[in-house]
Order: structure tokens, then C-alpha cells, then sequence
């Protein structure tokens, strides 16, 4: 025997009414989906984007919040500071690309010290960081396959022109 005759403050009759609305197969969604995390299990997408964060100018350490979108963009003013990057579903893999514009007009520690919480370093493809460009853009993709524990970093597209 089910104890209340409600799901989030609607009647039973309400929430029958709402699954009723909702057919089998070929429904459309509108609206936020919120999976807190959950495994979806087979999509296939079509017509798919993700969200630019736009972190705006920094100039001082910054993290990455993946909460905020794997899609990141900021642009660099001066210093010399670390980027770090946080809330990777741990266990699993998680990417982020970063478009930075002037990057190279910093002097960048990748996710390293006591700003990633763990001593982790991205590890670049070759070995050794790109060098960034100091007007124009850079596009950077970051992947762990271990939830945040190791970073993998290369560079997707380095001294682009504005369109």
C-alpha cells in the first residue's frame, strides 16, 4: 500500500495525467532535463550543442568548473597563475575544450599544484605544452579517463585569426 497520494506536491490523478501525456515513443521533451548525474543509457543525438561558460578575463588563478559546461572560453590579460580544473565526475572520463584567447600573454600553469586540490599535471601530447598564442585564439581539449585524477591535454587549434 502506497503511505501519500502525492509525487512533489500533486495529486495522484495529476501525476497519472502528466505520464499519460508523455507517449512511449516519438514524444518531444521541451525544457531542462535534469539527470543529476544519472546514466543515460543508449541516445543517439541529432541536432546536438553545448554551451560556451564564458569565464571572461582572467589574470589570476581560475578554475574550469565543469558544473558550468565542458565548453569554456576566457581570455588572458597578464600574470603568471594556474588554471585548474574541478567537479569531474569521479570514475569516470570527462572532457573540456577551452577556447582562450591572448593565452600566451600569461604565463600559464596547466592544473598543477595546490589549485587542482591533488598535485595533478596535465600531461601533454609530445610531452610538453603547446606554445600559446599572445593575440589570436587557441582552442585546448582536456580529457580524463579517471575522473580528474589525470588530465590529458593537447591542442586542437593554435593562433587562429578572429572570423
Amino acid at each position: 500500500k502506497i503511505a501519500t497520494t502525492s509525487v512533489e506536491g500533486r495529486s495522484a490523478s495529476e501525476v497519472l495525467s502528466d505520464i499519460a501525456a508523455l507517449p512511449l515513443a516519438g514524444g518531444t521533451m521541451s525544457g531542462t532535463i535534469a539527470a543529476d548525474d544519472q546514466q543515460i543509457t543508449k541516445p543517439r543525438l541529432t541536432d546536438y550543442s553545448e554551451t560556451i561558460n564564458a569565464i571572461g578575463s582572467v589574470s589570476a588563478a581560475t578554475n574550469i568548473d565543469l558544473e558550468d559546461g565542458n565548453v569554456q572560453s576566457l581570455t588572458v590579460t597578464s600574470g603568471t597563475f594556474n588554471i585548474g580544473i574541478t567537479n569531474a565526475l569521479s570514475s569516470y572520463s570527462n572532457s573540456v575544450t577551452l577556447i582562450g584567447t591572448n593565452l600566451g600573454t600569461g604565463t600559464i600553469s596547466w592544473y598543477s599544484g595546490a589549485h587542482d586540490g591533488g598535485g595533478n599535471v596535465v600531461q601533454w601530447a609530445g610531452g610538453t605544452a603547446p606554445t600559446l598564442t599572445s593575440s589570436g585564439t587557441d582552442i585546448l581539449t582536456f580529457t580524463t579517463f579517471n575522473g580528474g585524477t589525470n588530465w590529458y591535454g593537447f591542442a586542437a587549434a593554435l593562433a587562429l585569426a578572429a572570423p
